[in-house]
């Protein structure tokens, strides 16, 4: 099985038309690290007080589990030994972390949205339900109402002000959402690169990994059969591309 012809024909050849593709991998993986680590804030907020929901912390706990992958992928960008593995495990994480990212963006705009005052002319503890009331009473009701009306015309002269925030709000996701997905293809085409150029210098070279030599032959501890379990995700990412790649 092969990519879709409609997708090979828009990854890009250079980062932005200009810029090699490592030299974009490297800044897309450096934003992206940098993006990620922010998550640990997030996640000590449930230590510091600060509100926050299930999905917010799901989403910076994901931040923080990805965030390896992407390090990996960054350190390994040019070891020629094993970068297509590594980048093959990292395109496929940045896939899926996409299209998760887009998701939360949505869930995050309509929580937003859904926590939006829609009153902000009502009278603040005034209830329509009295029926007796005394002077002071009407006076105050009158007052209330005085300030009501002088904020409603306040508010009026401002009406574009939801209207722009709301456009500037929508706007920036969508150039945010843009970028993201270019940077996708980016890392993509590089991979696909990397693919090809792995296939070829095996046709000459099938030496066993000598990582995984290595490590199967150190103790079985922990931390041997956490690499040990990275490394098959690697080669599944690696065999995974290169059916549609190759």
């Amino acid at each position: 099985m092969t990519l879709a012809s409609s997708l090979v024909k828009i990854l890009p050849q250079k980062f932005i038309g200009l810029i090699p593709l490592y030299i974009g991998v490297e800044l897309i993986l450096g934003v992206a690290i940098l993006n990620k680590a922010g998550g640990i804030y997030g996640v000590l907020s449930l230590f510091t007080g600060h509100p926050i929901n299930f999905w917010q912390w799901l989403y910076n706990f994901l931040n923080i589990l990805v965030l390896p992958f992407y390090i990996s992928g960054m350190l390994n960008l040019k070891n020629r030994a094993n970068n297509a593995r590594k980048l093959s495990l990292t395109c496929l994480v940045y896939i899926i972390d996409t299209v998760v990212g887009v998701l939360y963006t949505i869930y995050f705009i309509y929580f937003w949205f859904s926590r939006e005052d829609n009153n902000p002319t009502a009278v603040p503890g005034y209830s329509s339900g009295t029926k007796v009331e005394s002077a002071i009473d009407t006076a105050i009701k009158g007052a209330a109402v005085e300030k009501r009306d002088k904020a409603a015309s306040a508010l009026s002269s401002q009406s574009a002000s939801p209207g722009r925030e709301l456009f500037l709000t929508v706007s920036t996701i969508l150039v945010v959402t843009t970028i993201r997905f270019y940077s996708t293809l980016v890392v993509l085409a590089f991979t696909k690169a990397l693919l090809k150029q792995d296939a070829n210098a095996q046709r000459y070279d099938s030496t066993t990994d000598t990582e995984v030599e290595e490590l199967l032959k150190s103790n079985k501890t922990l931390k041997t059969k956490i690499k040990l379990y990275i490394y098959d995700l690697e080669i599944k990412s690696k065999e995974i591309l290169r059916d549609y790649f190759l």
